[in-house]
């Protein structure tokens, strides 16, 4: 069964960054200065992410956060689909190819996604699919003017291991 789960995320000036391969460094240490400090009701579940958070990225696009699906079950095993918007992928009007859009699918399973299961203590799943769309589109509904980028990658030892499908 599928859910859709939505994370907070630590925002620096309005906006989350990739500091290199390795995650968000800075983020990092104030995501643990401030979830030290936010009350958390007992029971309740502490999120990652935040819907609409922009996050900085290779090609330059402006990427934002929309939300995560759970329990999908995939060739390797239990995935879950991280969606972003970015709308500069959209044919005709876009400028960012498919080539830059791999590697900002990249670096935000490494320095955005995978930093934040960690940080949180989550069980990591078996596949991470980053999915890049121009617009918004609801998930398995088919939109035939949308342009979707997917990338599937497997966390190992920290690190986001691409696995193409």
């Amino acid at each position: 069964m599928e859910k859709t789960r939505q994370y907070p995320t630590v925002r620096m000036s309005g906006q989350a960054t990739h500091n290199g391969p390795l995650g968000l460094v800075g983020a990092a240490a104030c995501a643990v200065a401030l979830s030290l400090s936010a009350p958390v009701a007992a029971g309740s579940t502490v999120a990652l992410f935040e819907p609409g958070t922009r996050i900085d990225v290779p090609s330059g696009q402006e990427v934002t956060f929309l939300d995560v699906i759970e329990g999908e079950d995939s060739a390797v095993g239990t995935a879950i689909r991280v969606r972003f918007l970015a709308p500069r992928i959209a044919r005709g009007t876009g400028d960012v190819e498919f080539m830059q859009a791999e590697a900002d699918m990249a670096v935000l399973c490494q320095d955005f996604v995978l930093p934040h299961m960690i940080d949180a203590g989550t069980d990591l799943p078996d596949q991470v699919i980053i999915v890049l769309s121009d617009r918004f589109v609801e998930h398995g509904v088919a939109d035939p003017e949308a342009t979707q980028f997917f990338e599937a990658y497997r966390p190992e030892g920290g690190m986001c291991v691409w696995e193409g499908f």
